[in-house]
């Protein structure tokens, strides 16, 4: 029982390593980090987000930019 449980353990690391390989040489020169560890970073967030019961980095800027737009700031009437 433990070789299998072993066995399904080093799949799924050799998957995540080959998925982030790939996404990372597909990826344009300049975001291959990015690319290769965004989905993770975004499980990551994902399970805080669940863990915490807060909204995450993203949803938190999406609402920022949001709310500027609406409401224009106190510079935005000086463009004469």
């Amino acid at each position: 029982m433990e070789a299998v449980i072993t066995t399904l353990v080093v799949l799924f690391v050799v998957a995540l390593v080959v998925g982030m390989t790939v996404r990372a040489v597909r990826a344009p020169r300049g975001q291959r980090l990015r690319a290769a560890f965004g989905p993770i970073m975004g499980a990551g967030e994902t399970y805080q987000e669940l863990h915490t019961g807060q909204k995450g980095l993203q949803d938190t800027v999406i609402e920022s930019i949001q709310e500027s737009e609406v409401r224009p700031s106190r510079t935005d009437g000086d463009d004469r």
